[in-house]
């Protein structure tokens, strides 16, 4: 039975078509924002996600939306709308850091997790119901689906995180920013992340990597915030242990080293979609004016 739940999750996973991800907004505190500061969050994380999606040439239309509230916390919803709050915008230091937000849900719609989260809900939904009628197989069905749901919500994070990485660096911000963001908020003056979540310190650790592997020079430049230099401090002791087990560090090289070509492929692909609807785009811009000039020959 175990092995039926299972192969539902995965396959849902797997064959699910494009989408986007998953927010959780629960009854957010009230914050005055004037219409000035409405006016001009707007526009800004608008310019930003033009600016990723434009840069990046990718494809996927996404509407930006500010929600006035004190909370810090930003999602993608399953109508490929990105809400950002106010709370999380007044706490960003720097575009940088306001994009790092963004590229990460953004990442998230590329990347089509929240249709699957949907599917995936739906179709437990329905198996976890069918296995209450037979009480000797509902323990196991829910304890494979929250073990499954959860870890494969975790790798969906990570994936969203390195997508937003590259975003970063093709846009031209300096991802680190990202790095300086969720550093500050998964501290619990802000955030305490759901479970279905990385914690914060494996999330940061992972994006660091990827950074220093992938686009080293970011590293040397470094990033001016304090919550950057709290990661660091962090850091110093991950690597002072990582130094200590070589075969562990040999290891560690060959899983960025393949995170890195997958990450490749993946941006290729988005590629691909792109000039697949630039030349739809034209074929249709060429269609019209063929039109337009068998009327003016006809006339």
């Amino acid at each position: 039975m175990k092995k039926i739940f299972s192969f539902i999750i995965l396959f849902s996973l797997f064959f699910a078509p494009l989408a986007c991800v998953a927010g959780d907004d629960n009854a957010p505190k009230k914050a005055y924002v004037t219409k000035s500061q409405k006016q001009t969050m707007t526009r800004r994380i608008n310019d930003i996600c033009d600016r990723l999606l434009e840069r990046n040439k990718i494809s996927t239309k996404v509407r930006m939306k500010l929600k006035k509230t004190s909370d810090v916390n930003a999602y993608a919803n399953m109508y490929r709308e990105i809400v950002v709050f106010s709370g999380l915008i007044k706490i960003c230091e720097n575009d940088d850091e306001l994009a790092g937000v963004i590229a990460h849900e953004l990442g998230h719609l590329v990347n089509a997790h929240v249709y699957k989260i949907n599917i995936v809900n739906d179709i437990a939904s329905i198996s976890l119901q069918a296995a209450k009628e037979v009480p000797i197989v509902g323990l196991p069905a829910a304890l494979v689906y929250k073990v499954g749901f959860r870890t494969w919500m975790r790798s969906e994070e990570f994936e969203s995180d390195v997508t937003a990485v590259d975003l970063l660096v093709g846009a031209g911000y300096n991802p680190l920013g990202m790095l300086s963001i969720l550093q500050k908020i998964t501290g619990e003056k802000y955030i305490d992340f759901l479970k279905t979540h990385p914690s914060g310190e494996k999330r940061t650790l992972y994006i660091y990597d990827y950074i220093a592997h992938t686009y080293p020079e970011f590293i040397e430049k470094g990033f001016d915030t304090e919550s950057y230099e709290e990661f660091l401090a962090y850091y110093e002791d991950v690597s002072e242990e990582r130094a200590q087990n070589p075969e562990k560090m040999i290891k560690h090289q060959k899983k960025f080293e393949k995170l890195e070509e997958k990450r490749k492929k993946k941006y290729e692909k988005y590629q691909r979609k792109w000039m697949k609807k630039e030349e739809k785009k034209r074929q249709k811009e060429l269609e019209n004016l063929e039109k337009e000039k068998s009327n003016q020959d006809a006339a």
